[in-house]
Order: C-alpha cells, then sequence, then structure tokens
C-alpha cells in the first residue's frame, strides 16, 4: 500500500464547476493536506487514480499524481502520517 500525492491546477472554479471533484477524492480516502493538495494510501496505481479523478476534470485542467515514500511537512491542514 503506498501514499499517494495528488495535486491540481484548475481552469474554472472549483465550486461551481467542480461538483464531483471533492466527493471523489473523499470516496478514494484522500485527506486534504493544502488548498490543492491531496494524499491517499491506496493499493491502487497512480494511473487508476489519475482516471479516477480524471473523470472530474474539465479542458485545461492540471492534475498530478504521484506516489511517495518519504515526506516532510509543516503546517499541512491533515498530516501524512495519519493516513
Amino acid at each position: 500500500m503506498g501514499v499517494l500525492l495528488i495535486h491540481y491546477e484548475l481552469l474554472h472554479k472549483p465550486d461551481t464547476e467542480y461538483p464531483a471533484l471533492i466527493p471523489t477524492l473523499t470516496r478514494l480516502g484522500a485527506v486534504r493536506l493544502t488548498a490543492t493538495a491531496w494524499a491517499v494510501r491506496t493499493d491502487m496505481s497512480v494511473a487508476q487514480v489519475r482516471d479516477e479523478i480524471q473523470l472530474c476534470a474539465l479542458q485545461g485542467d492540471r492534475f498530478v499524481v504521484a506516489k511517495i515514500s518519504e515526506w516532510r511537512t509543516m503546517s499541512t491542514l491533515n498530516r501524512l502520517d495519519d493516513l
């Protein structure tokens, strides 16, 4: 089971154009680290997570999904160690 970092840059207004994004991230078990970065501990591959959140994306949006093995955080909304 690995920890994946999910980061996004949305072209449109998140609260009006992306009604499925936060519920999808939450369903995957992700926790918010910053306004646009989330992390999840999962057995899913990077590609599988990307495919899930890609369904919420609009043209021009940017997403990064990366597997991380070592991290340090400072003042995040949630702790990665709690995943």
